[in-house]
């Protein structure tokens, strides 16, 4: 839900931002940020919740996984942290995979 709310809000922001006056479009893309910035930051406490691959409800990790998807709304509102943040993000996914793998492979041997 926190990914696709961040992907569909892009295009009201799109619409509000023709229908306003210049001047108030700061503030709206300031507030888009906030939400595009906790939208990552829940996609973060999720996965400090659900640490480890194996112990997540089904389908998680691979919604865990689409957070790269942010990265489109943050490229059309020119948000960095959002940018750099979002394949980040997907990246740590695939390092916890790894890292469970890696564990159980030593524990075994």
């Amino acid at each position: 839900m926190t990914i696709i709310g961040a992907l569909v809000s892009i295009f009201p922001l799109i619409g509000i931002s023709a229908a306003i006056p210049a001047a108030g479009r700061g503030a709206l893309f300031w507030i888009y940020w906030a939400t595009l910035s906790g939208c990552l930051v829940h996609l973060l406490w999720i996965l400090a919740r659900n640490p480890t691959p194996s112990k997540r409800p089904p389908l998680l990790t691979r919604d865990l996984a689409m957070g790269w998807a942010i990265a489109l709304p943050c490229l059309l509102t020119s948000f960095w942290p959002g940018i750099v943040g979002a394949p980040l993000f997907t990246v740590l996914v695939g390092a916890t995979w790894v890292a469970e793998k890696i564990r159980n492979r030593s524990v075994t041997s």
